[in-house]
């Protein structure tokens, strides 16, 4: 079956009919190895830039990170697991939204999702070698350029719980 989805429905919605909701388990997010800062190559195209954007996300193209103190005025950062997301972004950015884009690559490989949340972020500061964005629910996920830097924070900070995946939150 085709939908047609402006934007309403996620991977691992379940549409059904009758009176009993039908709930599966989510589907993760897998971690991802590659990190890019993305911008619109063109201010006169930054309608078309995140308009498409929001279309990729919404389809989970890639995952979509900012730095923890953004509200949104600045670069979204793009979470992937190989190079070619990035192109395939690129791609249709250009192709479905005529929108020009360029990608500047950030030096991590490693991204921890903060299962208990932003207070188990806020006491284990402050975070060395060690990037704190947050996912597009707001979720703390910190960033590592390596294994060594990981391994040191969950040394140093045990309290701190970890995981390299993610799901969508729960929406009724």
């Amino acid at each position: 079956i085709g939908l047609n989805n402006p934007g309403l429905f996620a991977i691992g919605d379940t549409i059904f009919t009758g009176n009993q909701p039908v709930r599966f388990p989510g589907i993760p997010s897998f971690s991802p190895e590659m990190f890019m800062y993305i911008r619109s190559a063109a201010p006169s195209q930054y309608k078309s830039f995140n308009k498409g954007m929001q279309q990729l996300l919404d389809e989970g193209t890639v995952q979509m990170l900012r730095a923890r103190n953004d509200m949104g005025e600045g670069a979204p950062i793009l979470a992937a697991v190989g190079q070619l997301q990035f192109d395939v972004v690129q791609s249709r950015l250009l192709n479905e939204y005529s929108a020009e884009s360029t990608l500047e690559a950030l030096p991590y490989t490693i991204a921890r999702w903060v299962t208990n949340g932003w207070e188990a972020v806020e006491k284990a500061e402050p975070l060395y070698n060690v990037f704190v964005a947050k996912d597009r629910w707001e979720r703390p996920v910190l960033l590592f350029n390596n294994d060594w830097g990981l391994k040191n924070l969950v040394d140093k900070h045990p309290e701190l719980e970890l995981d390299p995946w993610a799901f969508a939150p729960d929406v009724e």
